[in-house]
């Protein structure tokens, strides 16, 4: 078993990551419980401009400073975004670059591992994620002088054209049908009703327990508190009827469904009473809509994260403004909403063609 001390070793090859459990070292990594003792340690050497000696660091130990590092608001799936990326680029370092540590890399080394990212991944997105991570963590490398050259010149950002983002609009009768599909499955239906009628991200939904649940008499409405993408709290409304649909859940699996502010269970638990692993349940999920029929207007797949699209959507139909669908959502700005969830509506309003007729 590896532990996190194990994983950050300060002479731990790259090499070794091909052959042990990468899974394990990615979870373990997750662990902060080291940063301030390897921090200490790189500090002893500092020099007269306040630099903090890495040379003793790994390429995984300097990864997991960089992941941690203190004024960064990361949150728990942000952080393992970053582990999972980084760390698979340096497992594949010895056959794209046939180098095993970072810092005998040079830019044209970068601009190989980019052809590389364009053969693996055809979706732009999905690259440009990957590049933007990477790019991130070998600048700040460069500049804690981990790296000696700025490598990161050879990674080239990738644009992303909106037009070629899937629209995800979808018709409300077809949220209502897989709802009523899924009547007698209390577990998919109170799911698929919680994304829809709130706008929350999965790892929203898995990360509370039921104790975050509460009832505001003077709004006269159940509250649910979580925490966004960012680490911020969002205090999200939770309608009498979806309350309802994930009791009757929480009463299948033998648990209480009363709000109670000391009730340490999970607020939406799987079978066993425990907090969901998002991935897993948004694998679930995906399957389960597409059983119902839960397709955009175009007949593309549903993911979970469609009803976040399609909840902005419903909001803006009934006449949310953009600035309050942003601070339901959780976005510090319009332009999310704007760009992302509410791009193919806004494009039909701001349509002028029923204003000019050609009578004959």
């Amino acid at each position: 078993m590896y532990s996190v001390g194990t994983v950050i070793k300060f002479d731990l090859d790259t090499s070794i990551l091909i052959k042990e459990n990468i899974k394990e070292i990615k979870n373990n990594m997750l662990d902060n419980t080291y940063y301030d003792t390897l921090t200490k340690r790189a500090s002893l050497y500092e020099d007269k401009q306040g630099n903090y000696d890495y040379s003793l660091f790994s390429n995984v130990g300097v990864t997991y400073l960089y992941v941690h590092q203190k004024g960064k608001k990361r949150g728990i799936q942000t952080k393992k975004e970053y582990i999972s990326i980084i760390i698979d680029f340096l497992i594949i370092l010895p056959s794209v670059c046939k180098k095993n540590d970072i810092r005998e890399l040079g830019r044209y080394d970068m601009e190989n591992y980019q052809l590389y990212l364009e053969e693996q991944y055809p979706k732009k997105t999905t690259r440009s994620k990957k590049v933007t991570i990477l790019k991130s963590f070998l600048d700040w490398c460069f500049e804690e002088g981990y790296l000696k050259k700025k490598i990161s010149r050879g990674l080239i950002p990738v644009k992303i054209d909106k037009e070629e983002i899937p629209h995800r609009v979808i018709n409300p009768d077809t949220v209502e049908a897989a709802v009523r599909y899924y009547n007698e499955q209390p577990k998919i239906k109170s799911l698929i009703l919680l994304l829809a009628t709130s706008g929350m991200r999965l790892n929203e939904i898995v990360t509370p327990k039921m104790k975050h649940l509460s009832y505001d008499p003077r709004l006269k409405k159940y509250y649910l508190e979580t925490k966004t993408k960012n680490n911020k709290k969002r205090m999200i409304h939770i309608k009498p009827y979806v309350l309802d649909a994930l009791k009757e859940y929480r009463k299948r699996i033998g648990l209480p469904t009363e709000i109670n502010p000391y009730d340490e269970s999970p607020f939406y638990p799987n079978k066993y009473g425990k907090h969901y692993n998002r991935t897993y349940l948004s694998s679930m999920l995906s399957i389960h809509m597409e059983a119902a029929g839960l397709v955009t207007i175009d007949l593309q797949r549903v993911t979970p994260h469609y009803m976040r699209h399609f909840f902005a959507q419903s909001a803006w139909h009934a006449g949310a403004s953009l600035d309050d669908i942003a601070e339901t959502l959780g976005h510090s700005s319009t332009k999310t909403p704007k760009e992302n969830y509410l791009r193919t509506q806004l494009k039909k309003e701001r349509d002028v063609s029923h204003l000019v007729d050609v009578n004959v």
